[in-house]
């Protein structure tokens, strides 16, 4: 399991004064982000020549989040061929139980050569590596 911390900000609230279902799915993608740049530590693009567009998004909302709220992301990464499965739980620091819970779908694709490949070898082993 992998997580993500963050801090809800006043621009990413709704005219009811919480935060807009949309901030949500961007914070899922910093989360995936982060996890990229775990994998890719030494590299100064995370994503290379291989990006893993979205396919698939989906958000259950449990509880609002309020700006500045504490939030911490936890979220596991799964690979299948050429996908990538994130699964995502929103914990709020003042809430005792998720807030949210989400999953994104994203498929690997060679920037090169402009189609869907096979999930790099690096994070194969990295996701292999933390399951021990």
């Amino acid at each position: 399991m992998f997580q993500y911390k963050r801090v809800m900000q006043f621009y990413e609230t709704d005219a009811m004064g919480i935060i807009h279902h949309a901030n949500y799915v961007l914070a899922m993608e910093e989360a995936r982000l982060q996890f990229l740049r775990l994998v890719n530590s030494e590299v100064k693009d995370p994503l290379g020549e291989i990006n893993y567009p979205l396919i698939s998004c989906h958000v259950d909302y449990k509880k609002p989040l309020h700006f500045n709220d504490e939030v911490t992301i936890d979220y596991e990464v799964e690979a299948q061929a050429a996908k990538l499965i994130f699964n995502y739980s929103f914990h709020a620091k003042s809430i005792d139980k998720p807030v949210a819970f989400g999953k994104t779908v994203h498929a690997a694709f060679d920037m090169k050569e402009r189609r869907a490949t096979r999930i790099p070898q690096v994070i194969l082993d990295f996701l292999a590596e933390r399951e021990k």
